[in-house]
């Protein structure tokens, strides 16, 4: 919604989508500031950790609902969003942003988007041509004019340059891209036709974007995927409460006899150690209030039951649940250690229909896989919705996590940036 009020604004003033943000004149690295009076807690935590949040470089220019990509060499590549010009006219930004994970500093990439974009989705591509995983793509989104995007962009990571990709043949506001074997990406979103781009040695481009031989059951819109170790994706939710298998192999959807208990978008999900998957929060769509559970679902037995309740609190005020909640495998990058501590952090509690607006949440714990339990890690320097965060690399037995910028109280855009820090041993 806050996002919608944004565009409208911005369209006022005759914005074109296609205008670009200059650093050198708009960027604003906002300074770091706490939010007096904010603290964390859970209805079923254990244990909680000193607090680990450490302020680091802010973002060239405050930015909202942009897409963060952990590249192979640890860095984190950060594109589109929507940003402020003069810190007051909203604009679907352009910027590609890169965070050197040794010096802990940004830099703006070399070149832009062809188009500015936010709600999209990005992925790392796998080996290809001689190129390990040496490209990013990104897909969909809205525009400036509040349109979804087709559109699709390729960004080399030795040149740094975009590379406009065959287009969808479904316009996608909040795409979900899943890894599938053979260098295939599953596009999901907004639509029963799901897409696959993939590679093809006679295209120009080196790649084509073909619709899925089945259609999904239902519609999911604003939902979670999981990519699966066989190959498969996992779609929940969504504006709908059932869950699907995408088969690779015959590019079929089979919904699960399991259905969500109610109908959620906007939730988070991982895949855990044991091959289960952790489901987080959501907002019901009928009431819009958000929720406090989490899941447990079995992908072999379709057997979905509840996790430990995560229940944000600001001050002595305490809040019905989390919607928007990023998460994070602390140790993603360890083949033998992943899915056992996820980062849930951030987002917002919305109190349901009518005229209170939106809390914005610094809230955040650690889901211990293994034992089952949440311990609270919050409360992080600045509240963060409609952000992104992702995992950098291990130093010192100590997982890491960056968050990136995103609205903080009172909706107001933010450059502020911070790393999580946690120990996870040798």
């Amino acid at each position: 919604m806050k996002i919608t009020l944004l565009i409208a604004l911005a369209a006022l003033f005759g914005i074109p989508q296609h205008l670009s943000i200059s650093v050198c004149d708009y960027a604003v690295a906002k300074n770091h500031s706490q939010a007096a009076g904010l603290s964390t807690a859970s209805a079923e935590t254990v244990n909680p950790l000193p607090r680990r949040f450490v302020p680091t470089d802010p973002i060239p220019s405050g930015t909202v609902a942009h897409s963060a990509t952990v590249l192979p060499d640890g860095n984190i590549l950060v594109t589109g969003g929507y940003s402020m010009i003069f810190d007051k006219i909203p604009l679907a930004s352009n910027l590609a942003r890169i965070f050197d994970a040794k010096t802990l500093k940004w830099r703006v990439a070399r070149s832009q988007l062809h188009y500015g974009r936010l709600n999209h989705a990005s992925i790392v591509l796998p080996a290809s041509g001689g190129k390990k995983g040496s490209r990013v793509l990104i897909v969909g989104g809205i525009s400036q004019s509040r349109k979804a995007l087709k559109s699709i962009e390729l960004f080399d990571l030795t040149t740094e340059k975009f590379q406009i990709m065959p287009s969808m043949t479904i316009a996608r506001k909040s795409p979900r891209l899943s890894y599938l074997p053979n260098g295939r990406i599953l596009i999901t979103g907004q639509n029963k036709k799901a897409e696959i781009f993939e590679p093809c040695s006679s295209a120009p481009s080196g790649y084509i974007v073909r619709p899925t031989h089945h259609r999904s059951y239902t519609d999911h819109t604003d939902h979670a995927a999981v990519s699966m170790p066989d190959g498969s994706v996992i779609l929940f939710g969504g504006r709908t409460t059932y869950i699907e298998r995408f088969d690779p192999k015959t590019e079929r959807f089979e919904p699960y006899k399991t259905r969500l208990p109610k109908v959620y978008d906007d939730q988070a999900a991982a895949l855990l150690y044991d091959g289960t998957i952790l489901l987080v929060g959501g907002q019901e769509v009928y009431s819009n209030k958000c929720t406090d559970k989490t899941w447990l679902f079995n992908p072999k037995t379709g057997g979905l039951s509840n996790g430990p309740l995560l229940t944000p609190q600001m001050g002595s005020v305490r809040f019905i649940g989390v919607s928007d909640v990023v998460a994070v495998d602390l140790l993603a990058s360890d083949k033998n250690r992943r899915g056992r501590y996820i980062l849930l952090c951030g987002g917002e509690d919305d109190p349901g229909k009518g005229p209170k607006p939106d809390i914005i949440l610094d809230t955040a714990w650690v889901y211990d896989a293994v034992a089952g339990k949440v311990e609270a890690v919050g409360p992080m320097i600045n509240p963060h919705d409609d952000f992104a965060a992702a995992v950098l690399p291990v130093q010192n037995n100590n997982a890491a996590a960056l968050i990136i910028a995103g609205y903080k109280a009172n909706d107001a855009f933010q450059a502020n940036c911070e790393i999580f820090q946690f120990p996870v041993g040798p």
